[in-house]
């Protein structure tokens, strides 16, 4: 059982020491600073906040963390990374909500875009246009090569998340969620569902890490539905198709709302955990072993099919969506669209089997932001060269928080 006591973060200000006053999160900046400069892979950092409603726009965003710290059942949060090896998915977490830590990068090689908007339309569609963001902008050292950049960054946004958490140490949540996963009912005639969640795993910039080391792995892995909303996985991905965000595997959309349903209407049987692989023949070997794993080990009537990425991931998911309805299981996939700016067919495979898809939202469409910026965070050029102030032209998926690979977006589509 994993209990998640929440600390909602309504203010922030700097001043010293760090530490926690009802809603409102005092960060003693200069010490966050030295805690990250500490790694001398930096010549500098960075910090600022961005609160929702201010005519404040991010660029360069990496990755966007939820501060986090275990009280029991691990040690710190991130296990393999910023923690000892652990499991995670038990005991008690504290997590301060409403809050973020994002880091913004530029400069790094391959690195495509993404920005936040904390006013106007970017701000109504993106999910982290509604936190307040402390904001790190790391500069790397003379002489760290781009690989190293990187990698000094992945430690420091995970130790700027558990340090602000850690505030929260020794006061009463306001809430605490209980993720309890109970095994389904003997006899029972709620239906059993798998959740099959498909991790992108494409090199060094574009990887989700499991524990600490990238997802690289032949065959399905059958995880606790817990395991990956508390700090097993962490987004290490600058370009796409990898422009998730770790906070988003922390709220994971999928999980929570099948957690929230269990032995109500359903069971959730466990979640299977897929490597998106390059090869065709491996794409099958994996959908088939997932399904026989959802079906055989997990006595699953259903199926929920969710992936990261576009692309050749549809055809991973459309290839598991068939072997899944071969073995009897039903399938509902959970995918973006990429109709592109013409509105052309919307995913890159298709199967006759797949009979219920729900949108995560469109990567392609272009949107413009027009509200004038008074301040920009993260760099003073965009990467194609745009002035981050003015008004904007870009696609969808640029918005950060605007796409959601787990469920967790804000914008939906009605059909009349």
């Amino acid at each position: 059982m994993l209990e998640l006591a929440l600390f909602p973060i309504s203010e922030v200000t700097f001043g010293s020491p760090t530490r926690l006053v009802g809603e409102t999160l005092q960060v003693d900046v200069a010490e966050l600073r030295a805690l990250i400069e500490a790694d001398d892979r930096f010549a500098r950092v960075q910090v600022d906040l961005a609160v929702p409603g201010t005519r404040t726009r991010i660029i360069h965003v990496q990755d966007v963390v939820e501060p986090r710290i275990k009280v029991s059942g691990g040690q710190d949060y991130f296990p393999g990374l910023a923690a000892p090896l652990y499991v995670a998915g038990s005991g008690r977490t504290n997590a301060l909500s409403g809050l973020a830590v994002v880091v913004a990068a530029g400069g790094i090689h391959d690195s495509m875009e993404q920005i936040i908007d904390m006013a106007g339309w970017g701000a109504d569609f993106a999910k982290f246009g509604r936190t307040i963001n402390l904001v790190v902008t790391p500069t790397p050292a003379e002489g760290v090569d781009h690989v190293g950049f990187v990698k000094a960054i992945l430690e420091a946004k995970l130790k700027a998340a558990i340090y602000l958490a850690k505030a929260s140490l020794g006061h009463l949540p306001t809430e605490v969620v209980t993720h309890d996963w109970p095994r389904p009912q003997p006899g029972s005639t709620l239906p059993k569902i798998a959740y099959i969640y498909y991790l992108q795993c494409r090199g060094f910039g574009r990887e989700e890490l499991f524990y600490g080391v990238p997802f690289a792995v032949p065959f399905p892995t059958l995880i606790g539905p817990t395991e990956g909303i508390d700090g097993a996985i962490v987004h290490n991905g600058h370009t796409f198709p990898t422009r998730s965000a770790t906070y988003n595997h922390q709220n994971n959309g999928v999980t929570n709302q099948l957690l929230a349903r269990q032995g109500k209407d359903l069971w959730l049987a466990g979640t299977i955990l897929a490597n998106h692989n390059s090869v065709f023949a491996h794409k099958e070997r994996t959908a088939l072993l997932a399904a026989r794993m959802a079906r055989d080990l997990l006595g699953a009537d259903g199926v929920i099919i969710g992936k990261e990425g576009g692309g050749q991931a549809e055809v991973d998911v459309m290839i598991c969506c068939d072997r899944c309805e071969e073995l009897g299981l039903s399938s509902v996939i959970l995918t973006q669209e990429e109709g592109g700016t013409g509105g052309s067919f919307p995913l890159v495979h298709a199967s006759a089997r797949a009979n219920a898809i729900v949108s995560s939202g469109t990567m392609c469409e272009l949107i413009s932001l027009d509200l004038p910026m008074e301040r920009v965070i993260g760099g003073d050029r965009l990467s194609d060269g745009q002035d981050p102030l003015g008004r904007l032209d870009l696609a969808f998926t640029v918005l950060c928080g605007s796409l959601d690979w787990q469920g967790g977006i804000h914008v939906g589509t009605a059909v009349y």
